[in-house]
């Protein structure tokens, strides 16, 4: 199973990059809302698995919940008006999913995130 795909880690770039446009900041927001909406429904399903499986599947759980929290305070900076503190904190996600995610790192890592971190607001 692909946890993370190409698409959600473009879509996720993509909000980081709409922080830089005031204009666009409502589309960051939703964005960011829906991936939420994607994590919490992997978080029921790998919840929902846990007492069968055990094993790494609990270890899938503990992540899910991990990148909401994250993605939660992106939003509460966000509605704050802390774009730079949201631009840090999806930094922080995306190194998150780099690590937690090391067998799909190909994905991440063909997304160029070098330059995202040069790319200053």
């Amino acid at each position: 199973m692909l946890v993370i795909s190409r698409d959600d880690m473009q879509s996720v770039i993509a909000a980081k990059h709409k922080l830089c446009d005031p204009e666009k900041k409502s589309e960051c927001i939703a964005e960011i809302e829906r991936i939420v909406g994607v994590k919490q429904a992997h978080l029921w399903r790998a919840d929902s698995l846990s007492p069968c499986c055990g094993g790494p599947t609990c270890n899938l759980a503990a992540q899910f919940q991990a990148e909401i929290e994250i993605l939660g305070d992106v939003l509460k900076a966000l509605e704050g008006g802390h774009n730079s503190k949201a631009a840090t904190l999806l930094e922080e996600y995306l190194a998150y999913l780099q690590e937690s995610y090391g067998s799909e790192t190909s994905v991440i890592e063909g997304l160029g995130l070098s330059e995202n971190k040069q790319r200053q607001l």
